[in-house]
């Protein structure tokens, strides 16, 4: 049986053909799409006489390695967006933020809103803030150095944020953390990430005492602990104390959060306790709105799947009364 032999025809030879036919060949069309269009942004929030303030870690955002959180970025984003329009919020302390363009992504996408990262974090888990630009004026940020060290923030030192409230012109002094995660291969490593957790509380509590004594401080973060008791624990029951002692013994400070750990709530997906909190300098304790702190959790019927497609954190919030008829005075 003889076998049949192929001949190539060239391109160009096809051109000349479909010319002599009348037809011009024409490449198909290329999808120019960005799949950002498909994204429909928030509208604009107006600013009234509460500072409503959110925190929350959203799993390697913008990372887009495959393995590190949500497998369909756009649609983490998507999901985002949905959470930020119910909140309203005006100031967003995030954790898990890739880069400065990963965080314009969520801001860009939220009228009248700007963000910016923590550049000093030389690691793809970034802190970073997202603010109402109607309800606040920057007026510095930068990282905490004095007093820290790398090890114990595993190289994640504390991102501030100096801002004026417009309403009432109040300033404040907003902190994103995102603390040494409890995690380790045996007993001695866990024990280890535990005091990398406590030096760095400790070494935080002090320099906000001594450096900033009379300002209005917002402490919001993935505190990866809790604080009524650590989640280490050195035998079964036997847990350590919270690492962050000195902001819960002492009256300076308070953390806010606290009651919804007294209250038995989670802020994650897959575990029991509170590791997501926000804490207040005693100058704000006139002004926080009682019972305004709470978990933002959600069902199917909101977002699908949000524990695969968005986050394994869920978002924390509290809320303050600062408006022109407030002043803002040292307890």
């Amino acid at each position: 049986m003889k076998q049949l032999k192929l001949t190539l025809i060239p391109v160009s030879l096809l051109l000349i053909f479909f010319n002599a036919c009348g037809t011009e060949y024409e490449p198909p069309p290329e999808d120019k799409e960005d799949p950002k269009a498909q994204i429909t942004p928030n509208d604009p929030v107006a600013a009234d006489d509460t500072l409503e303030t959110v925190t929350w870690n959203i799993e390697w955002y913008g990372d887009g390695d495959e393995g590190n959180g949500p497998s369909d970025e756009l649609q983490q984003t998507k999901n985002i967006l949905s959470v930020t329009d119910s909140l309203k919020a005006d100031l967003y302390a995030f954790q898990e933020v890739y880069s400065q363009k990963a965080i314009e992504d969520i801001a860009s996408n939220m009228k009248g809103y700007q963000g910016f990262v923590a550049n000093h974090i030389d690691w793809i888990q970034k802190t970073g803030f997202v603010y109402n630009t109607n309800t606040i004026d920057s007026i510095s940020t930068g990282p905490i150095t004095q007093g820290q060290s790398e090890y114990a923030w595993a190289g994640r030192l504390p991102l501030y944020f100096q801002f004026s409230y417009k309403n009432s012109g109040k300033e404040f002094y907003a902190i994103v953390i995102h603390a040494k995660a409890n995690t380790g291969d045996n007993a001695e490593e866990y024990e280890e990430a535990y005091n990398r957790r406590k030096q760095a509380a400790q070494d935080l509590y002090d320099y906000l005492q001594n450096e900033k004594p009379d300002a209005n401080i917002i402490l919001l973060g993935d505190y990866n602990d809790d604080v009524d008791e650590s989640i280490f624990y050195y035998s079964e029951g036997d847990y350590a104390e919270t690492p962050y002692e000195p902001f819960v013994a002492n009256t300076t400070f308070q953390v806010i959060t606290n009651t919804l750990t007294q209250a038995g709530k989670s802020s994650t997906v897959r575990y029991d306790d509170m590791i997501d909190h926000i804490s207040m300098s005693d100058e704000l304790y006139s002004f926080y709105i009682d019972k305004s702190t709470n978990v933002f959790q959600f069902d199917d019927s909101f977002i699908t799947n949000y524990g695969t497609a968005t986050s394994d954190h869920y978002p924390v919030w509290a809320k303050f009364n600062v408006g022109t008829s407030k002043t803002l005075t040292r307890n």
